[in-house]
């Protein structure tokens, strides 16, 4: 007989360690402990969501990872997915949405590979609670530049399995400014990176990417803004040196013997939002999208990239016309990689 759980939201007999979540019944999270900050902002956490309704015996799992200034709140992409037999889990990096804490600073690291604990905790969950399944990994803008370089660092440790394919949702592969201006702006980054890592730089920022997707504003969908604040988190100095250094290894080649889906809008309106000219908010406000399209190759051999018109930075908070295509795309891509999967082994 199961004993009865001291939580009333807590079904007798489940797990403890994974608790109600924000986003409702449907919905569970589990807190991963990370120890000491390497950057010195005392004891941290990641957390890590699971989708409740997804199906008992699921043909793969997704491992949802964010972008700077996002958290995990994708109930309408759990649900898409579940309908397909995928279940899904979203991770908050260290920091990050639920797993910010007081005295920290939000999103902030000074190396991205520190990703890789809770990144593969994550994965150790998985695999303890779905033995013997493919598992993918989605990944946005930031997060799109950890995930492959994350999947590198496993693959070289032969470490891989059962990590089958990655879908990178609008990444963020290149600094987005003119081609003439990095090697001035490397040093500048890098120097202020090591001597004030927590120097905020005062860039241009705008809140009409985050409002225009909004259900409370112009857009359709439901998230706490004190999470995915509309005028961002800001960038630190240390940061942006770490993306910094992340992107040229990224670019130098990874190579994943691993299929890639590259979802991504056909065009961007990143000037215009800076200029403040006329803005199309169904464009990629954030990202260039030429550079997501320059480098995607540098991340496998096997990339399928499809533009999508209409689609915002998050793919996935398209409007509804635009969204259908999206997951008209994904779903044929996971099909034909899980069943690819399944014949190879």
């Amino acid at each position: 007989m199961s004993t009865p759980s001291p939580d009333p939201d807590v079904p007798a007999g489940s797990d403890p360690r994974w608790t109600p979540d924000l986003l409702g019944p449907s919905y569970r999270r589990r807190v991963l402990p990370l120890g000491p900050d390497p950057d010195g902002e005392g004891q941290i956490v990641a957390t890590l969501v699971r989708h409740e309704a997804a199906p008992s015996e699921p043909t793969a799992v997704m491992l949802v990872v964010h972008g700077l200034s996002d958290y995990f709140f994708h109930t309408h992409l759990a649900e898409f997915l579940a309908a397909r037999g995928v279940a899904t889990y979203g991770i908050d990096l260290r920091k990050c949405g639920r797993s910010r804490r007081d005295g920290v600073t939000p999103h902030f690291t000074t190396d991205l590979e520190q990703y890789d604990d809770e990144l593969d905790q994550s994965l150790q969950v998985i695999v303890a609670e779905h033995p013997g399944k493919p598992v993918l990994v989605a990944a946005h803008s930031t997060g799109g530049l950890v995930v492959p370089l994350w999947l590198g660092r496993r693959r070289d440790r032969n470490e891989l399995d059962p990590v089958v394919g990655v879908v990178l949702n609008s990444p963020w592969f290149q600094l987005d400014v003119p081609e003439r201006a990095r090697p001035v702006l490397d040093p500048v980054i890098r120097t202020l990176g090591s001597v004030r890592p927590f120097y905020r730089l005062p860039l241009p920022t705008s809140d009409r990417y985050v409002i225009s997707t909004h259900v409370d504003h112009d857009g359709e969908y439901h998230f706490d803004t004190a999470l995915k604040p509309p005028g961002g988190v800001g960038v630190r100095a240390g940061w942006l040196a770490a993306v910094r250094r992340a992107q040229k290894q990224l670019q130098a080649g990874i190579n994943l013997p691993l299929p890639v889906l590259l979802l991504r809008s056909t065009a961007s309106s990143v000037g215009a939002r800076v200029r403040g000219g006329e803005i199309d908010v169904d464009t990629d406000l954030i990202l260039d999208v030429r550079s997501m399209q320059r480098f995607a190759d540098r991340v496998s051999h096997t990339v399928t990239d499809v533009p999508v018109a209409g689609a915002r930075h998050d793919v996935f908070l398209s409007r509804a016309d635009v969204l259908a295509v999206v997951f008209d795309h994904l779903g044929r891509w996971l099909d034909d990689t899980v069943s690819s999967h399944l014949k190879e082994s």
